[in-house]
């Protein structure tokens, strides 16, 4: 792993973990030593018509310099409605900074 400032990984575990808390089963550790994760959201805990998981990947620098990077996944999810879902998280990182 690159240098990571100790500050910056404070912040990282201290936000997993409020994460983690907060999403329960629906928050899933794809690779710890990475830091990548992942939020499995669906319409219907019982019988889910539309998923989707939403990874992050949080970079050494973050947050103190870097954003974090997300990747959507879903299948039904395409197009403009992708792009104006990506945008919009990114919008919320650099509207907060």
């Amino acid at each position: 792993m690159a240098y990571q400032d100790m500050g910056d990984l404070q912040s990282q575990v201290d936000e997993i973990e409020a994460l983690s808390s907060i999403y329960g089963d629906e928050w899933c550790v794809i690779d710890e030593a990475s830091r990548i994760f992942c939020i499995k959201i669906s319409d219907s805990s019982d019988h889910p018509k539309w998923t989707a998981c939403l990874q992050t990947i949080l970079p050494p620098d973050y947050p103190s310099r870097a954003p974090p990077l997300y990747q959507i996944n879903a299948g039904w999810l395409r197009g403009p409605e992708r792009m104006e879902l990506s945008n919009s998280l990114e919008e919320i990182y650099f509207g907060g900074v």
